[in-house]
């Protein structure tokens, strides 16, 4: 099967899922926070593969090291949604400057690869998926 359809195909049964099974928003927040996670480590993988340094910085730690999963979206409202990101405003500036480039970096969209990874995207909803599964299942279906 051509990745980009399975990805495609698994999106929209996410969707359906989420119009058929009335899931309430903790719930949803619990789906969509197996996928964060695996999204998660996805992106410290590529963090720490284009990013890592020596440096020990005692303050902040390393970037790689400082990615979080919540199950809110990025106001903290738990609406199903869940976010994965850096929590601490050095790390977040420093990946959007790595990412995007600015005078002095030259960009290498190391997390708009990650995101735009269908591998990662299949594992993502894969993860989710399970956690579905294990929702329904629990509710006795």
């Amino acid at each position: 099967m051509h990745m980009a359809y399975f990805v495609e195909e698994l999106t929209e049964w996410l969707e359906t899922v989420k119009t058929l099974a009335n899931l309430t928003p903790k719930e949803q927040a619990q789906i969509t926070k197996a996928g964060a996670e695996v999204f998660r480590d996805a992106l410290e993988e590529e963090t720490k593969r284009k990013h890592y340094s020596n440096h020990k910085d005692l303050k902040y730690g390393h970037m790689a090291d400082n990615i979080t999963v919540q199950a809110k979206d990025i106001d903290g409202i738990v609406n199903g949604k869940s976010s994965v990101g850096w929590d601490n405003r050095y790390h977040a500036n420093n990946a959007r400057r790595l990412n995007d480039g600015t005078k002095k970096y030259r960009a290498d969209h190391f997390v708009t690869n990650v995101q735009n990874d269908n591998s990662v995207q299949e594992r993502v909803l894969l993860a989710e998926k399970k956690e579905y599964d294990k929702i329904i299942k629990k509710r006795g279906g």
